[in-house]
């Protein structure tokens, strides 16, 4: 499944030593081609944590990393995995709506509406997969293996079309908050095949940037 992405992360990455990691926060960007597409991202937890997703896509807004992010975007859903089992952890984070917006920035230009997805979600220590798609794919079942809704299905929201018919375009912008390291996963696997791909979970250095064709 195709997708184009900006990674932007500062990262503190403490190696060889007894000090504990510091947790930091990760934002990404980028565009789907296809209304079915998938984004998996893997982040690790050194330690319990509890850990802030937040997409932007829709409502717009300003990201951890401090970019400004448009609205317009599409309905955004997300979905946590146990990595390397593919088990579905805490099901779905569907996006909101107007007056439960949170810290989410509704739209003005459709209505007000805030359908970005957010959570603040604890978890144990280890290593999880998130998987950013338009609502309503979802996973078939309870493991990231059996693909989703919209599988075969390009054009299933029209080109990116709203659940109340306000025509949105193919951008998103997500935030994981207090994780230990995260990461794209390059080229966006299919379902089938992304507990194969090798977790990319130690980024090294400062200010890494990053664009993922």
């Amino acid at each position: 499944m195709s997708t184009t992405s900006k990674c932007s992360v500062l990262a503190i990455l403490l190696v060889g030593i007894s000090a504990p990691a510091v947790a930091v926060n990760f934002s990404f960007t980028g565009n789907f081609v296809n209304d079915n597409d998938v984004q998996l991202f893997n982040f690790n937890l050194l330690a319990d944590a509890t850990v802030t997703l937040q997409t932007f896509g829709y409502g717009g807004g300003t990201n951890a990393n401090g970019d400004a992010i448009l609205p317009g975007g599409f309905e955004s859903t997300l979905q946590i995995f146990d990595y390397p089992s593919g088990a579905v952890n805490g099901g779905s984070i569907l996006p909101g709506e107007v007056p439960n917006c949170g810290p989410r920035n509704p739209d003005p230009g459709r209505l007000g509406f805030c359908r970005d997805a957010y959570a603040q979600v604890f978890l144990t220590a280890g290593s999880y997969q998130v998987a950013l798609t338009q609502y309503d794919n979802l996973a078939n079942s309870t493991n990231l293996s059996n693909g989703f809704t919209h599988d075969g299905d390009p054009s299933f929201n029209s080109g990116f079309m709203g659940t109340f018919g306000f025509q949105g375009d193919s951008h998103w912008a997500l935030d994981i908050v207090a994780a230990d390291s995260a990461s794209p996963v390059v080229g966006a696997p299919e379902p089938g095949s992304a507990l194969l791909a090798a977790p990319a979970f130690l980024l090294i250095g400062l200010g890494i940037r990053r664009r993922v064709h």
